[in-house]
C-alpha cells in the first residue's frame, strides 16, 4: 500500500519547492547539495504524509535521515499539510478536471499567488481542491 503511493507520488510529483534558488543556475557545489538534501527533505516529508504516517514517525525519520530537530521536522510536516500538498491536490485537479497539462496547472497555481494565499490565510489548506480553486480565481 505505501509503495504503491510512493510511487504514484514519485511518478506524479509536480511538487513545489518554496525556494525559488532550484531555478536559478548553480554556481556551487556545496549549494547544490544543500538544494539536494532540501528537496530530499521534501520528498520524504510529502511521500510520508501522503501515505498517511503518523507525524511523530514522521519527525523520527526525518530525524534519523536527515538530522533534523524536532522543531525543524514539525515546520516541514506544516509546509507539507498547508501549502505543498494543497498545491499538488489542485494540480491533479486542474489537469483532471479542467483539461490543463501538467506545466499549465504550475503556471497556474504559481502565477495566481496560491503559495503565498496558503501561507497568509491558515484555514485555506483544509479546502478540497475545488474550492480551493474557487478562492485563487
Amino acid at each position: 500500500y505505501m509503495g504503491r503511493n510512493f510511487t504514484d507520488f514519485l511518478a506524479g510529483a509536480g511538487y513545489f519547492l518554496l525556494d525559488t534558488t532550484r531555478e536559478a543556475v548553480l554556481r556551487h557545489d556545496d549549494e547544490t547539495a544543500q538544494q539536494e538534501r532540501e528537496a530530499g527533505i521534501s520528498i520524504l516529508t510529502a511521500a510520508l504524509y501522503e501515505s498517511k504516517t503518523k507525524d511523530a514517525e514522521i519527525v523520527r525519520l526525518l530525524q534519523k535521515y536527515y538530522g533534523l530537530r524536532e522543531n525543524e521536522a514539525q515546520e516541514q510536516i506544516r509546509i507539507e499539510r498547508t501549502i505543498n500538498y494543497p498545491c499538488r491536490e489542485l494540480e491533479s485537479y486542474l489537469m483532471s478536471t479542467e483539461g490543463l497539462s501538467q506545466q499549465e496547472a504550475q503556471d497556474y497555481i504559481i502565477n495566481h499567488g496560491t503559495v503565498d494565499l496558503l501561507r497568509q490565510e491558515r484555514g485555506l489548506w483544509k479546502l478540497s481542491p475545488k474550492e480551493l480553486l474557487k478562492r485563487i480565481e
